[in-house]
């Protein structure tokens, strides 16, 4: 294992990918991204994005439904 690195990024959730993500396209080369798992596996799998369209307020739940 590499003993020096510019970044050292823990998670490979979304936010620790892209954050891989724009720090090579800045020219980084020096970096670390460390995950438990595999990639994507903890909390950004459980969010895909689903809402739920019991809402309260029925101009809330008519976008909620439309999007």
């Amino acid at each position: 294992m590499l003993k020096h690195a510019q970044a050292v990024i823990i998670g490979g959730g979304v936010v620790g990918c892209s954050v891989l993500y724009h720090l090579t396209k800045l020219g980084w080369k020096d970096i670390i991204l460390v995950e438990r798992s595999s990639l994507t596996s903890g909390s950004t799998w459980h969010a895909a994005g689903g809402f739920h369209t019991l809402n309260a307020d029925t101009n809330i739940a008519s976008l909620q439904g439309y999007t």
